[in-house]
């Protein structure tokens, strides 16, 4: 056989795996499953399983198909702009994160490969029904390109049996000026060797999600409503001022305890006490720091001033359905049985801690049920409480460039407090602020034009 075969055995078995390989695609090709009726991705494990065990009621009651899939968030977002700039295949739903409506909304609109949710959710009575801060996070130009699937309040996680023998009383920590002064004598070097073993509170060292929670909750933002950059405030200004000191003053209370086991940690030895923990922080410390069962406590932010909002937001996600489903009715009953479910969303939030974006759900007993992790709290109504007063926070096709120009701007000015402390160190900030806008102003400049010349 093989001396028949001009080219030698190697290249014979080659030429027969590939004639074997292709008759046998042309045999199956036929068996292939069809394309399911709706396809829905996510980045987030707990909402992949969460919907896996909700979408067969759906397929029942609907007769259809439907297939969710679960992958990484970066993949996901490169993918799905890639697919709707080619016109190639795209799922029906689509989940994405915080601050990225912006990659799919610039250009006419005419161009905008997502639905227009506005009308629907006015026709549908569910507008008024949801926390209307949270549209803004899904907003172009006044219209919702995205259904918001949470809310996502902060208060403070804390060590409860710590802060009380430090003779913290939390019911009087009502402001931030309340709070440090406490921080202040709670913050200390324990065993005299001259290193502080106890800070009042975790605040990320170069900023970031930190410093953008504690301004969005006094009032800051990096956009105003048309998307414009806006974090050249004295707003802003004056919170990189306050955090610094807490961060990096002589008189400071505040270290950055990190992520994971470096936080776990901190919370185990005591090195912090307090923690700025939204709704799924909540859930994350329960399922990483088990040991603490019963020692942790939740309570609101302080106020910047007295009276003013105890809360902020830190992070959400969306759904997107797309102009290229071929059964937009179908993807939009099933947006709503997944998202707008009160029974489904009881569950879910005892599963995450979660709190819906649909107040009508808040009524439901999960929310009301004690926490034993939290010493008995009823963490759902104390969450939804702060929640209506969560702020807003607009979106920008530079929204990942403002918050690194962001940190950028801190960690200049961390540079500057370091080397002169308090002289002309205000003056810094906003100089470092107007410049790092202006960088953001050019590149989102330079965005828009790009896209209306394409």
């Amino acid at each position: 056989m093989f001396s028949r075969f001009p080219y030698g055995r190697a290249p014979f078995w080659i030429a027969v795996a590939a004639l074997v390989s292709t008759v046998t695609w042309a045999a199956t090709r036929g068996l292939q499953a069809p394309r399911p009726d709706l396809v829905l991705v996510t980045f987030t494990q707990s909402h992949y399983d969460a919907y896996r065990r909700a979408v067969p009621a759906f397929e029942r009651a609907h007769g259809v198909t439907v297939q969710v899939e679960f992958t990484n968030w970066t993949p996901l977002r490169s993918r799905l702009q890639n697919a709707m700039l080619a016109g190639t295949e795209v799922p029906d739903l689509a989940e994405v994160f915080e601050g990225s409506l912006g990659f799919f909304t610039r250009g006419p609109v005419r161009d905008i490969g997502l639905y227009d949710l506005t009308d629907r959710l006015h026709a549908d009575g569910l507008y008024d029904r949801l926390v209307p801060s949270r549209f803004s996070l899904w907003s172009a130009e006044g219209r919702v390109y995205a259904l918001p699937h949470d809310v996502h309040p902060v208060m403070l996680a804390y060590r409860r049996d710590l802060v009380a023998a430090a003779g913290i009383d939390v019911a009087t920590l009502d402001t931030w000026d309340k709070f440090v002064a406490a921080g202040q004598r709670a913050t200390r070097d324990l065993d005299g060797d001259g290193v502080i073993d106890r800070y009042m509170l975790d605040l990320r060292a170069d900023g970031d999600w930190g410093l953008t929670t504690l301004l969005f909750q006094r009032g800051g933002a990096l956009f105003d409503p048309q998307g414009n950059v806006a974090f050249d405030s004295e707003i802003v200004a004056q919170t990189i001022l306050w955090y610094l000191r807490q961060s990096e003053g002589p008189r400071k209370i505040a270290t950055d305890a990190g992520w994971g086991q470096s936080t776990a940690k901190a919370m185990t030895d005591g090195l912090v006490l307090f923690f700025i923990t939204p709704d799924w922080r909540s859930f994350q410390f329960e399922e990483e720091e088990p040991w603490l069962r019963g020692k942790m406590a939740l309570m609101p932010l302080p106020a910047w001033a007295p009276g003013e909002r105890r809360t902020s937001v830190w992070g959400g996600t969306g759904l997107m359905m797309m102009k290229a489903s071929k059964h937009p009715e179908l993807a939009w009953e099933l947006a709503k049985y997944l998202y707008f479910d009160p029974a489904s969303l009881g569950e879910h939030f005892a599963e995450t801690n979660l709190v819906p974006v649909l107040k009508d759900a808040w009524t439901r007993p999960e929310l009301d049920a004690p926490n034993p992790y939290y010493g008995g709290q009823r963490i759902g109504r104390m969450y939804t409480a702060l929640a209506p007063d969560t702020p807003p926070v607009y979106s920008s096709p530079v929204d990942a460039v403002a918050r690194a120009k962001l940190n950028e701007a801190y960690s200049r000015c961390v540079t500057k407090y370091r080397r002169d402390g308090e002289a002309g160190l205000l003056e810094t900030i906003r100089s470092e602020l107007s410049r790092a806008a202006d960088d953001v102003r050019r590149m989102a400049d330079r965005t828009r034009t790009l896209t209306e010349a394409g």
